[in-house]
């Protein structure tokens, strides 16, 4: 893949976005109150829906694909073009943007260890563990091929945005990696440590476990001890289980494009060195700390390999965006760089997303899809609210903010929990049962289109999210590293944030 195909696919996206900006970057609070329908909906679309009971039909069978008959109805034929339209722009559609992980394995020559290969329950949900087995795996057997071609070289690995470790403490129990974990809050390091702690107790017994089902076995309950005749070898790690706790450990820094990765793994680990290599990993990097990432592996020589998953793009910090609110300004009053857009080609476009579009790139239109799930009746509930809100005080518009209400049976509930949290604003934002009536009963029918509305906007979200991950692919390519991919790693409906960047240096540190 070159350089010119990723600017193609980046071009080609950028022209079919052209007219949808505005659309992606409205707030769903004001759907009521700006007539969004009306505004952002083009008329052929709306054309094929023209009363509540043929926009149901069209979730059914446009979103949901529930028609019996695979041809469908014939109907909704301008909304379906929409959304071919939008999926022909999807990263696993772009013809050679994605490098699948059989095609990355041979590339990279990867040797899978299939006993490593084993489902571990350790204290964390379905969604994680997936993550985490999957990251382990594929850095593990990245590590190897470094280390195959540097002499068998010591690798460290830097786990940036480490959180509670879960990534962290499996690369260092099952593989025997030495790791340092770096994130930004003093408590989650603390955290990590002791969860490393309880599972590095319970480490042995998980493993047993593991290997037992494996075999097709059923083990024991937890406290029992296995039967004498059912004889499971324990993974043995790269590093004898008494050094284990040295294998990991944790810094607080916020990390940045400047950070000295070999100083600060010198101060953890006695071996390291101003020579030593390092793996550059993250699971989830929120915000700018994905883009910050790649930065800090171009810059540092010693820095072999990048295996790099975002996620959390609305906390991105746009080059050529207007100002914008944040509710936690601590992060960004840190952030020294960009993080959108990354690549040169971008960069002189003078690309901008909308804080609301990059919002819009973390949702997961797949899981919607698959799970056919109805919009959230909080949101329609915000949007009455709204128009309530102007009502009584205009000069407000779109100023209120109400945050999460919970535990609420109706329209009516949601009112007064709302007015508890906001009364002291302004002694105008109160409303009798009558007002909160008529509201409700003028609008009640705008709860289906705007169903349908938030559909369709969300089918926007992996168009959006394929021009913030080619773009960092592109800079990584401009940059002269051909050995830099974008690859698929998790299931996308189990965990919506799939994509990684995988990066790896020549053995004389220099691009590839």
């Amino acid at each position: 893949m070159s350089i010119n195909h990723l600017r193609v696919c980046l071009e080609d996206i950028l022209h079919f976005m052209q007219p949808h900006w505005e659309f992606v970057n409205c707030h769903m609070v004001s759907y009521l109150t700006e007539r969004h329908w009306k505004r952002y909906v083009p008329v052929e679309l709306q054309n094929e829906v023209p009363d509540v009971d043929s926009a149901q039909k069209c979730i059914e069978e446009v979103f949901w694909k529930s028609t019996l008959n695979e041809e469908g109805s014939g109907k909704f034929a301008e909304f379906k073009r929409l959304l071919d339209q939008c999926e022909s722009l999807h990263l696993d559609k772009l013809n050679g943007v994605l490098t699948p992980m059989s095609s990355l394995s041979t590339e990279l020559v990867l040797i899978d260890d299939v006993k490593q290969n084993l489902t571990i329950n350790e204290f964390m949900s379905a969604k994680k563990r997936h993550e985490v087995e999957l990251t382990a795996t594929l850095v593990d057997r990245l590590i190897h091929r470094v280390q195959a071609q540097n002499c068998n070289a010591d690798v460290f690995i830097v786990d940036a945005g480490d959180g509670k470790g879960y990534l962290s403490s499996r690369l260092a129990l099952q593989y025997g990696h030495q790791v340092l974990g770096v994130d930004f809050q003093a408590s989650n390091t603390e955290n990590a440590m002791e969860r490393n702690r309880k599972l590095q107790r319970a480490w042995n017994g998980l493993v047993n476990r593991a290997e037992l089902h494996q075999q097709g076995l059923t083990p024991k309950r937890r406290k029992k001890k296995l039967e004498a005749n059912i004889k499971a070898p324990l993974l043995s790690p790269r590093k004898s289980n008494e050094r284990q706790e040295a294998l990991y450990k944790t810094a607080d820094a916020f990390i940045t494009p400047d950070m000295n990765l070999a100083h600060l793994l010198q101060k953890q680990f006695t071996k390291a060195s101003e020579k030593s290599l390092i793996c550059l990993t993250g699971l989830h990097t929120c915000g700018n700390l994905g883009p910050t990432c790649l930065k800090l592996f171009h810059e540092q020589p010693q820095c072999r390999l990048l295996c790099n998953i975002g996620c959390c793009y609305h906390l991105l910090q746009e080059a050529f965006a207007q100002p914008e609110y944040l509710e936690n300004e601590t992060i960004p009053a840190f952030q020294t760089s960009i993080g959108f857009p990354m690549s040169q080609f971008l960069n002189e476009k003078r690309t901008t997303l909308g804080r609301n579009a990059r919002m819009l790139a973390t949702q997961s239109f797949e899981r919607v899809c698959n799970e056919r799930s109805t919009i959230n009746i909080s949101l329609f509930y915000r949007a009455l609210l709204e128009v309530l809100i102007c009502e009584n005080a205009s000069e407000l518009k779109q100023q209120v903010q109400v945050g999460k209400i919970r535990k609420f049976q109706n329209f009516n509930e949601y009112i007064e929990l709302c007015s508890k949290k906001i009364s002291s604003i302004d002694p105008k934002l109160h409303w009798t049962c009558d007002t909160v009536d008529r509201v409700q009963k003028k609008f009640s029918k705008d709860e289906h289109y705007m169903h349908l509305f938030y559909l369709l906007r969300m089918a926007f979200a992996q168009v959006l999210e394929g021009l913030i991950m080619l773009d960092r692919l592109l800079f990584l390519r401009e940059l002269g590293y051909g050995k830099s991919y974008l690859v698929s790693i998790f299931d996308a409906v189990i965990s919506p944030r799939h994509f990684g960047i995988i990066a790896m240096k020549s053995a004389d540190s220099g691009p590839t």
